[in-house]
């Protein structure tokens, strides 16, 4: 998980990391960005880098679910997993990418909140919600 202050650029858009969540954090929207994309992002090559997700379950658990999905079998059942099959299997690890938690919500808010992320920095255009996966 990156550190508090961390500034995430998101589609020409910057995102500061709030102090006040870990790891343990639950009800929330998360993102993770493929840190090998960001870098040829750098270099003015743009690529869909970045995931926002939300999670009810603490933040560690729902990476250890997205974790889990990096192998042959299940890797089409995240979008992490099957952007890093599609894009870097020479780095196909759940360690490409950078991931943190952005904001606590009520858990009924969690779909609302996720959306307007998603919406503001149009990762369902530019970004890893394009990806379809498997249930």
């Amino acid at each position: 998980m990156d550190r508090s202050g961390d500034i995430f650029n998101i589609n020409r858009s910057e995102l500061a990391i709030p102090n006040r969540f870990n790891c343990k954090t639950a009800d929330c929207i998360y993102m993770a960005q493929c840190t090998l994309c960001n870098s040829l992002r750098s270099e003015g090559i743009l690529l869909e880098d970045t995931y926002i997700g939300q999670t009810s379950q603490k933040f560690h658990k729902r990476v250890n679910g997205h974790r889990a999905c990096f192998n042959a079998v299940d890797y089409k059942k995240s979008a992490l997993s099957l952007h890093a099959m599609e894009n870097h299997l020479d780095h196909f690890d759940i360690g490409i990418y950078k991931m943190a938690v952005l904001k606590g919500v009520n858990p009924r808010r969690l779909n609302r909140e996720e959306f307007r992320f998603i919406e503001k920095f149009q990762t369902n255009s530019f970004g890893l919600n394009r990806c379809k996966v498997e249930r």
